[in-house]
C-alpha cells in the first residue's frame, strides 16, 4: 500500500461514534493524519492530542478554525492554536435556522487572522458558492493557499475556483463513491490532478462498501480507487499525485 495521509478528520468524534476505535490498529495505515478541530471548546482536546505528536508510526498534525455552523462561539478574543492552517472556516447554507450574515462576517474575520499570520486556509463551503466565490474573489491573491474541503460543488464552481490567483486545492471525501453523486464526480473529472486531496472527514461519509460504519482514515484507499477510475489513472497514480499535493498544501 503507498504512503497516504487522511488530509482531513475528527479523530475525538470518531471515538465518540466508536469507542473501540484505536489509531494503533488501523488497518491500512495512514502515514500522517491532519486531525480538525473547528469548535473552540474542542480546541483543548486538540491541543492534547496533537501533543503526543505521533502514535503507532502515524504522524499527528493539526488543523484549528471556526466551524460556519457554530459561528456564534466565534469572538475576538479567542485564542486560536498554532496549527497547519486555520479552518475549517467558511459557509454553509444546508441547514436552515442559521445566520447568513453572521457566517460570512466571521468567515472574513478568520481569513483576516491567517492572512495577518500568513497561514493555508481549509475551506468549508455547502450550498454557498456565490457567496464563496465573492468572498474568495476579494480576498484574491498569489498568497492565498487554501484546502476546500469535502469537496461537493459542481464542476463549474470549481473552475470558477480555479480561475482565481490562489493556490486552491479540492478534498475529496467517501461522498465521491454514493450511487447518487455524479456531480461530485464530475467536478473531480474537471480538476487537475495536482489539484485533489484525499480526505475522510472521518467519522463522517464512510465510503462504499463501508455506508453505515463509522468512517476512519484507513478507508482512504476506497476513496482513491474511485478518483483513479474518475480520473482515468492507476490508483498509485492518485496516492502519488495526492501525496505530493499535500506536500505542496500542507508542508508535509
Amino acid at each position: 500500500m503507498p504512503f497516504f495521509i487522511d488530509t482531513h478528520c475528527h479523530i475525538d468524534t470518531i471515538l465518540e461514534w466508536n469507542k473501540d476505535f484505536s489509531l494503533e490498529q488501523m488497518e491500512p495505515a495512514p502515514e500522517a493524519i491532519i486531525h480538525v478541530a473547528c469548535d473552540p471548546e474542542d480546541f483543548n482536546w486538540g491541543k492534547e492530542f496533537l501533543a503526543k505528536k505521533e502514535i503507532n508510526g502515524i504522524k499527528l498534525y493539526g488543523v484549528f478554525g471556526v466551524h460556519p455552523l457554530v459561528a456564534e462561539n466565534f469572538s475576538e478574543d479567542i485564542e486560536i492554536p498554532k496549527a497547519l492552517a486555520l479552518g475549517e472556516i467558511g459557509l454553509d447554507y444546508h441547514y436552515k435556522g442559521y445566520s447568513a450574515d453572521l457566517q460570512k462576517k466571521v468567515f472574513l474575520k478568520q481569513l483576516e487572522i491567517g492572512l495577518k499570520a500568513g497561514l493555508p486556509f481549509v475551506f468549508h463551503l455547502r450550498e454557498a458558492e456565490n457567496d464563496a466565490f465573492e468572498i474568495l474573489r476579494q480576498i484574491d491573491s498569489e498568497d492565498i493557499k487554501a484546502h476546500i474541503h469535502c469537496y461537493t460543488g459542481t464542476p463549474e464552481f470549481a473552475q470558477k475556483v480555479l480561475s482565481l490567483k490562489g493556490n486552491y486545492f479540492f478534498g475529496f471525501t467517501g461522498a465521491v463513491t454514493f450511487d447518487k453523486t455524479a456531480t461530485i464526480r464530475e467536478a473531480a473529472a474537471s480538476i487537475p490532478l495536482n489539484k485533489i486531496l484525499l480526505e475522510t472527514d472521518a467519522p463522517y461519509l464512510a465510503p462504499v462498501p463501508f455506508r453505515g460504519k463509522t468512517c476512519t482514515p484507513a478507508m482512504i484507499p476506497q476513496i482513491a480507487q474511485v478518483l483513479a477510475k474518475v480520473k482515468e489513472v492507476s490508483i498509485d497514480e492518485i496516492f502519488k499525485a495526492c501525496r505530493e499535493n499535500t506536500r505542496e498544501m500542507y508542508g508535509i
